[in-house]
């Protein structure tokens, strides 16, 4: 019950029906998910742990806020770790592991929605560090990569980024690095997208 309440609770913070800020009483989401408060509660303290929510002494709960310097921090943490995941999955990873990414990067480019375009651009960039072989910077990654997925929910103007060619054109110079096992130029790609990722997440959040 507990694992049921956790899950939709996080999936309405990620796609944004619970937004930055809102509160949550443990009774309204008690009738809500038709269960009693203890399942609530539980949920909540792992989101709490996880940085989703946070707690309001006497009040409840909140959704945890998304402001600019949040995103610089997401940002400069992922170009902390994935040019060095890049590397490492270039000298790990085998072609039929390559093909994969490259079918992900074809489902982007061919998506006619945002939702599905995000699904495989976050595939992409997960599958790169789980071929990487580090467990603890890739479940780094993945936290950080939904902070992410967030905010394309909170500021739909990003969504362009999501469809540009730019955008296909890296992913593919990354898969090509990797074949080559160039890992100077995976480390360089990477860093280059990470920073443009960045600059346009700012720019794109100037009205948010």
């Amino acid at each position: 019950m507990t694992e049921r309440v956790y899950e939709a609770l996080k999936r309405d913070i990620l796609t944004a029906r619970r937004r930055p800020e809102s509160l949550l009483l443990e009774h309204e989401l008690a009738t809500e998910y038709g269960v009693s408060k203890t399942p609530v509660r539980e949920a909540l303290r792992l989101l709490v742990h996880e940085e989703w929510v946070l707690i309001l002494p006497r009040k409840g709960y909140m959704v945890q806020p998304l402001r600019f310097e949040d995103v610089r921090e997401i940002f400069a943490m992922r170009q902390l770790i994935e040019p060095y995941l890049v590397v490492e999955a270039a000298k790990r990873a085998t072609p039929e592991e390559l093909d994969h990414l490259e079918s992900l990067v074809d489902a982007q480019e061919a998506a006619t929605d945002s939702d599905a375009a995000l699904d495989a651009a976050a595939a992409f960039h997960l599958g790169i560090a789980e071929l990487a072989g580090n467990r603890r910077a890739a479940r780094t990654l993945k936290g950080l990569v939904e902070e992410s997925r967030r905010m394309y929910r909170l500021a739909p103007q990003l969504d362009r980024r999501l469809h540009e060619q730019a955008e296909f054109a890296d992913h593919r110079a990354l898969v090509e690095a990797m074949r080559s096992q160039d890992t100077a130029q995976a480390h360089a790609v990477m860093e280059r997208h990470s920073q443009e990722s960045l600059r346009q997440k700012l720019e794109g959040l100037t009205s948010f």
